[in-house]
């Protein structure tokens, strides 16, 4: 429900009980934080399982988005089978049509909020992650995601500011380059949703249509949105790898893509135990040898998380490069037996 309270500034609408999930994929967080504000009954693991990010592996260009590639409009479709209906806009402007944009977004949000509905936004505070839109005054955002730090007293957003990632915690005020926010001589993203709870469908073609979306994906091994191209599957860890052999991977995000996967494929085996429970005509037999490869696919990267764990720059240098494509080359032969019996689910 809104809740109206003061601050020392501005009246501020806010939603209770609307908060942050905590996941490193701040997609999968979003929605759970939503699902959790509806009280929705659905674990992390299924939400991330039913959306496809358990098993996802998307790579960008300059393998520097561990967040990225871009499936928004796919997971809220997906999303809609466990009774969430996701609504806004997901696309790239320029000039006049990005203002627009912002202005319109601006408005759809403050009606969502004032209607008890909760919003979340991609690009807002931190870049290429997605924050909850917990409340607004008359000047702008306020938000919250896994993202934490000293805030400012006044860490309001401007609602102008979305697109731009305008996080307002000491440390990212204090080191952001004020020029990065006056052009606009390329696309920016604007990336502002809201949600609402909705009948769920049911859950076996649930399984199969988020199986296909996985499916897809990987035998494409590639696509491009808003100019850029992005690896997938078996074309990722081919990238990887290249990269790492030629000295070219940046220990930083390496790290990030890393946290990400790691709990991913965590909730990989979580999901498909829970499927055991839930969707008791899939093939038991198939079901342990995937849970098998996933386990297996998790391990591996917790060991990459102790060879990397996250540090902020100047970290750049992959060191123990020959055990990081050994376990790499591991992965990548892993998932593709993995992917191997998610097509096998789609004959049963």
């Amino acid at each position: 429900m809104p809740d109206h309270h003061k601050t020392n500034i501005h009246a501020v609408q806010s939603l209770k009980n609307y908060k942050f999930s905590g996941l490193d994929a701040s997609l999968v967080g979003a929605v759970k934080s939503a699902a959790d504000y509806y009280q929705i009954d659905v674990s992390t693991a299924w939400l991330y399982g039913i959306t496809g990010n358990a098993f996802l592996h998307i790579l960008d260009e300059n393998l520097k988005e561990p967040n990225g590639g871009d499936i928004e409009p796919d997971v809220f479709r997906l999303v809609r089978n466990i009774g969430i209906d996701i609504q806004g806009r997901h696309q790239y402007a320029n000039g006049e049509r990005f203002l627009q944009l912002q202005k319109e977004m601006w408005e759809k949000a403050k009606l969502a909020i004032n209607a008890g509905q909760p919003v979340f936004a991609k690009n807002l505070d931190i870049n290429n992650q997605t924050s909850l839109i917990t409340a607004y005054d008359k000047t702008g955002y306020y938000t919250d995601s896994w993202h934490t730090g000293e805030k400012f007293a006044d860490n309001v957003i401007a609602w102008t500011d979305l697109g731009f990632s305008r996080c307002t915690c000491i440390n990212c005020v204090q080191t952001r380059d004020q020029t990065e926010i006056s052009p606009l001589p390329v696309d920016r993203l604007i990336s502002l949703h809201w949600a609402t709870s909705a009948p769920a469908a049911d859950p076996y073609s649930a399984f199969k249509e988020t199986l296909a979306f996985v499916i897809r994906l990987n035998d494409e091994e590639q696509y491009t949105k808003a100019g850029k191209t992005y690896s997938v599957g078996n074309k990722a860890y081919q990238k990887w790898l290249t990269a790492i052999e030629a000295g070219e991977a940046d220990a930083y995000y390496f790290s990030l893509f890393i946290e990400v996967l790691r709990e991913a494929r965590r909730n990989a085996v979580q999901f498909l135990t829970e499927a055991q429970e839930k969707l008791p005509a899939l093939d038991p037999s198939l079901l342990n040898e995937s849970i098998a490869i996933y386990n297996q696919i998790a391990a591996d990267y917790s060991i990459l998380g102790a060879m990397y764990p996250y540090s902020e720059p100047p970290v750049r240098e992959l060191k123990e490069k020959e055990r990081c494509i050994e376990l790499i080359s591991g992965i990548m032969h892993l998932e593709n037996k993995a992917l191997d019996t998610l097509k096998r689910f789609m004959h049963t």
